[in-house]
């Protein structure tokens, strides 16, 4: 449970808060105002830990799941809980058998439709969860703090985002103006770009950097979002290189791959082959968005060219979904493989295990947000 609790909203999602009731001890601190629209309708959800988790099916297949832990104690949700899959069917079955008793619990229809959103999206981060927001209002609005960043990964998110506004702002104010217009300038944007819609200062900066007044706020989100994901890939890089060596090298070849009948081999040889050519994909659509964003800004910057910058703003919606899944789907993959192999350093694994986490990895192919 503390793992859970502690590996971010990219795997896990606690809406209630209990992480932070763990440290204060305050079951207040979980209740939200009187007056914010909660995620869910029910309180049983309100208080539950959803996360992502590979799992194996009958042994052999693995894929990603979507679970519910309801813990035994609010107080100190580290004594865990029973868990469930997130799909509603199922959930509302658990939480009959779990609460109901012979009084059946019905889920309402703006609780299934986040689930729905929750298990096919393959991460919690915000930013795919709010790109999935009319999907999860059909029937009520929520709260956007719903998917607020936590204070450590927006304050080094935002770093990016300050970084950003700054370089845009001089190059656009120049060296004659003075610096507390400068820094107002700066904020402002800095601002437009967090809380993804313009404010007065920077409307005529959009307009200049090509942005149209009815799409500017779609802009905005998927530009911060980019950001986002830059912060995670940075964060991932290191285990991505060491898997990415691995699923390259000999030891992501079977040790028992001698012994195996020539059909198997083939197959689990072109399996290894797949899972290379997918995984890279991933790597090289996440390093490309990101490579593209940062040559927009030096052409910017460095040659006085807005073109390029222009059109990766327009582009930018499409770009931060297609950034999102594949460091989602990367990440996925990578934590798997670092559960297989104990980060590369255990002794090459057998056939039958491999050929499961090769079948994961086309499932991870596979999924896409629909």
């Amino acid at each position: 449970m503390t793992y859970l609790l502690r590996s971010g909203r990219f795997l896990c999602y606690d809406p209630g808060n209990l992480d932070t009731v763990v440290q204060q001890r305050k079951t207040e601190a979980a209740l939200p105002p009187s007056n914010v629209m909660t995620l869910f309708d029910s309180p049983y959800l309100a208080k539950a830990v959803f996360f992502k988790e590979a799992y194996s099916d009958d042994g052999d297949e693995l894929s990603v799941g979507t679970r519910v832990m309801f813990v035994f104690n609010e107080n100190n949700a580290l004594e865990g809980g029973a868990s469930v899959t997130a799909q509603p069917d199922d959930l509302e079955d658990a939480l009959a058998k779990w609460y109901g008793g012979k009084v059946k619990i019905d889920l309402s229809i703006h609780d299934r439709n986040v689930l729905e959103v929750f298990c096919k999206t393959p991460t919690f981060d915000p930013f795919l969860l709010l790109a999935q927001r009319r999907e999860i209002e059909r029937d009520r609005p929520v709260d956007p703090t719903s998917f607020s960043i936590d204070a450590g990964t927006a304050e080094d998110v935002r770093a990016i985002v300050n970084a950003r506004a700054t370089a845009l702002v001089n190059l656009a104010m120049g060296d004659d103006v003075e610096e507390k217009r400068i820094r107002a300038t700066v904020h402002a944007l800095e601002e437009a770009i967090w809380r993804c819609e313009a404010n007065q200062r920077t409307g005529r900066l959009f307009q200049s950097l090509g942005v149209p007044p009815d799409k500017t706020d779609r802009i905005l989100f998927a530009w911060k979002g980019i950001a986002y994901y830059e912060y995670l890939f940075r964060n991932f890089a290191t285990d991505y290189a060491e898997f990415l060596i691995w699923l390259r090298g000999p030891q992501s070849v079977p040790k028992d791959m001698g012994s195996l009948e020539s059909r198997r081999a083939y197959r689990l040889q072109s399996m290894r082959r797949t899972g290379q050519t997918v995984m890279r994909g991933y790597y090289t659509h996440a390093t490309e968005i990101l490579k593209k964003h940062a040559d927009a800004y030096d052409a910017l910057l460095g040659a006085g060219n807005p073109e390029p910058f222009q059109k990766f703003l327009l582009a930018a919606p499409r770009l931060f979904e297609t950034l999102g899944l594949s460091i989602g789907s990367f990440g996925h993959a990578s934590n798997a493989w670092k559960t297989l192999t104990n980060h590369g350093r255990r002794p090459n694994r057998n056939a039958e295990a491999l050929e499961a986490f090769y079948r994961f990895i086309s499932t991870l192919a596979a999924s896409k947000l629909n």
